[in-house]
């Protein structure tokens, strides 16, 4: 079993589950539905946990597919309304928190910074201008 991103975005426009479930989906597995984004509120605070995050990797150390999710994870950052992206890894942190209340097992990662989501200088690495969003990662 190998090690994956745990990924949360702030959901600053309130969107509701039925919202993000119809712009991102639902998966199938053993016949029930599984949302894509998950919501929740932790620390008063209202959240959305991507549930099929890709396999853990240092992104300094593969700038190509980091570029693939970063370009995913600006157009999700967007649509929830431009706060802040966290990540960990579900080695050092759950999808979700346990319940709705405060639970000090629970940790949402670090915030990348502006910088970790912006796009890379092109000029220094044109290789990645033309990496799609999440190409390589499942």
């Amino acid at each position: 079993m190998g090690v994956n991103f745990v990924i949360s975005v702030e959901n600053l426009n309130n969107r509701t589950q039925e919202e993000v479930n119809r712009k991102f989906g639902v998966s199938k597995y053993s016949g029930d539905k599984f949302p894509e984004w998950k919501l929740f509120k932790y620390q008063g605070k209202h959240y959305a946990a991507w549930l099929m995050t890709p396999r853990y990797f240092q992104p300094e150390e593969d700038i190509e597919r980091w570029e693939a999710l970063r370009k995913y994870l600006v157009r999700i950052r967007e649509y929830f309304g431009g706060g802040d992206v966290m990540v960990t890894n579900d080695v050092i942190s759950m999808k979700l928190p346990p319940s709705d209340d405060d639970d000090d097992t629970f940790s949402l990662g670090w915030a990348l910074s502006e910088e970790e989501l912006a796009e890379p200088d092109y000029e220094i690495y044109p290789e990645l201008k033309g990496i799609e969003e999440l190409k390589g990662l499942a």
